[in-house]
């Protein structure tokens, strides 16, 4: 198998874990071992400043190489809170697969997983603290009635973060990455009536192409198809509303484009949602526009393991289910800065957000955060 696919396949895996250590290893049979956990400090305009989690998890890697020379794997990811210590659900899956690769013919797949969206649209989600905010990932109809940090399968009943009931099939030609997926029915989070989401099915597509030079081109589509519920919707509430009553799919479109040297990382990520995101907490978009930016530059010459950082996300609701036009949005403006020192990273992140109302009204938030991980 390709470098390129195997790094892809490690990210969709055990996304965000920048090393693990191996427990054993006879060249036959592994077990690795991986996580974080870390605390950040943030404080914004009018409040007092809030130490939280920076998303510790833990995870078990397990691999067997066959004499056929295909490589089965099982993985296992939990999340975790260590800073706020007094959550109800203490512990959390966040991946659970088991896989089958082969050097020629890919890698198969099922069970929790990375989704083939993120093999693209990831590729701007790389701010130290913050970020990602744009391109849905994240977003669905988990995330409409609680916000985004109090549950965690924003994304994943959707299948565009880390895919619930997943098949997946990843291989490289030369340069060019294909990744395709499947969702069973499923359920997963809570509608705005309380109900449980109810996924009929989805199916997710993500190809890129690698040049030389270290540019990257990549597209993803994902659709998913619900349950018709109209039954649950309350009737002060329109029939097309945040249950998805009505609306039978929601939609992810995205383009990207990244460049890496040994210095210098630049990506672009760009997209169109139907029923995906919720510009305005509690609402539906019936259709958004995302756009994100991020670049990161080494500078060594300062201090081995320095770098700048910046990026940009913004999230514009085009149409509402009311049929009415509206101007909500919301950007984030960063400038940080990162050190990286063996299996620690602190970093720093000023972000100046916009928000705009429905009805135009601006509002702007300074946010300045500061963050401590340490890897294993």
């Amino acid at each position: 198998m390709q470098k390129k696919l195997l790094a892809t396949l490690v990210a969709s895996l055990v996304a965000g874990q920048a090393m693990a250590l191996e427990v054993y290893n006879d060249d036959v049979n592994s077990l690795s071992i991986g996580g974080k956990i870390g605390a950040k400090t943030m404080k914004s305009n009018g409040s007092d400043a809030e130490m939280k989690d920076a998303s510790p998890r833990i995870n078990f890697k397990y691999a067997h190489k066959f004499s056929s020379g295909w490589t089965g794997s099982a993985v296992a990811e939990w999340g975790f809170y260590a800073v706020d210590g007094d959550q109800d659900d203490q512990f959390f899956n966040r991946l659970g697969n088991v896989g089958l690769s082969h050097d020629t013919y890919g890698a198969f797949t099922a069970g929790k997983a990375w989704s083939v969206t993120s093999d693209v649209s990831g590729w701007t989600d790389q701010f130290a603290i913050g970020g990602g905010a744009a391109m849905g990932v994240y977003s669905g109809r988990t995330g409409l009635a609680t916000d985004a940090d109090a549950t965690h399968d924003n994304g994943d009943t959707d299948g565009t973060a880390r895919a619930d009931d997943v098949i997946q099939y990843r291989n490289s030609f030369g340069g060019l990455n294909v990744g395709i997926q499947y969702q069973l029915k499923g359920t997963g989070g809570k509608t705005l009536t309380g109900e449980s989401g109810t996924r009929d099915s989805s199916y997710g597509v993500a190809l890129s192409y690698d040049l030389p030079m270290g540019l990257s081109l990549g597209a993803t589509y994902n659709e998913t198809k619900y349950a018709n519920v109209v039954d649950n919707v309350p009737p002060t509430l329109p029939t097309n509303t945040p249950d998805y009553s009505g609306s039978d799919k929601s939609t992810s479109a995205t383009v990207g484009a990244k460049y890496e040297n040994e210095a210098l990382y630049l990506a672009a990520t760009y997209g169109q949602f139907e029923n995906k995101t919720a510009v305005v907490k509690g609402t539906l978009d019936k259709e958004s526009t995302g756009i994100e930016l991020y670049g990161k530059l080494a500078l060594p010459q300062v201090v081995e393991g320095f770098y700048l950082q910046s990026g940009f996300n913004q999230l514009t609701a085009d149409d509402t289910y009311t049929g009415d036009k509206t101007d909500a949005q919301f950007s984030d403006y960063m400038v940080g800065a990162i050190y990286e020192t063996g299996p620690m990273q602190f970093a720093f992140e000023y972000t100046r957000g916009e928000k705009v109302a429905v009805n135009g009204e601006k509002d702007l938030d300074d946010t300045y955060a500061v963050q401590a991980l340490y890897y294993f």
